[in-house]
């Protein structure tokens, strides 16, 4: 799977630099011959308690909490090298949004998810997938960032944060994961609270900021990146000077509803 950094090193690089940089890899290339895995669980529950708005019913969802964790101690007996490329892709991102469910049931009541302490938040190892024992941050930047060319994962897992980009209502599956990404992708574009132009500046949310090498990597350059979103930005970049980037206020308040 390749090296992860001992845990203090990671609290120190994710401290000093923010997320890290990485060079994006296809390291399952198309592969679409292999296991499949049941998202059903996730999915009903994720329908049930999120909001179109992307916010979540996390007092109902404390009701729901042994079917959430039959859905995670499923994770943890998963034959991860078994599953076809695309598989993994929703897997990794699923989990990533389960576990992070679990966490903010297990602290809550929350303003923040930053309330929750360091060691048990982002950086713990406490989230088995398969065999192996994972924190969210190895699940992201070594697992999906490194073995995915897939800058959209960004847009897809939630971090409970009212200025992330928002949960979807519904798991995403292997066998659709390409338009759920890409209209999930879309609808993040579609709005005001993540992205809008003005003719001249683009303002985007801090997720672009944070992980800008993928999506350059990806895309170019940022602005190209989010014009396959936004035709009236690409539209400005094939005719003239790319427009100016400003970021978006970036609100950790939890994603809770009001």
């Amino acid at each position: 799977m390749g090296w992860i950094p001992p845990l203090d090193e990671w609290r120190i690089l994710i401290r000093l630099f923010g997320p890290p940089r990485v060079v994006m890899n296809e390291a399952y290339g198309d592969d679409t011959t292999g296991a499949r895995f049941d998202h059903g669980i996730l999915d009903t529950l994720l329908r049930r308690h999120v909001r179109s708005n992307g916010r979540v019913d996390y007092e109902a969802l404390t009701h729901d909490v042994a079917r959430l964790d039959q859905y995670i101690e499923a994770i943890g007996k998963v034959e991860f090298h078994a599953l076809s490329r695309d598989e993994k892709l929703a897997l990794l991102i699923n989990a990533y949004n389960a576990f992070t469910l679990r966490l903010v049931a297990e602290y809550r009541p929350l303003t923040s998810i930053q309330n929750i302490p360091n060691r048990e938040r982002w950086i713990g190892r406490r989230w088995r997938i398969g065999d192996h024992l994972l924190s969210l941050h190895e699940i992201e930047n070594v697992w999906l960032r490194t073995r995915f060319v897939e800058p959209r994962i960004h847009f897809a897992i939630n971090c409970a944060s009212i200025g992330c980009p928002p949960l979807r209502a519904g798991a995403y599956t292997g066998a659709a994961i390409e338009g759920e990404l890409s209209s999930h992708t879309q609808a993040v574009h579609d709005d005001l609270r993540w992205a809008h132009f003005d003719g001249a500046t683009l303002w985007l949310t801090k997720v672009y900021l944070w992980y800008a090498g993928d999506f350059i990597q990806a895309g170019g350059d940022i602005a190209s990146f989010a014009g396959r979103y936004m035709p009236e930005v690409a539209e400005k970049i094939a005719g003239g000077p790319p427009p100016r980037l400003r970021w978006l206020p970036y609100d950790w308040t939890i994603n809770a509803l009001n």
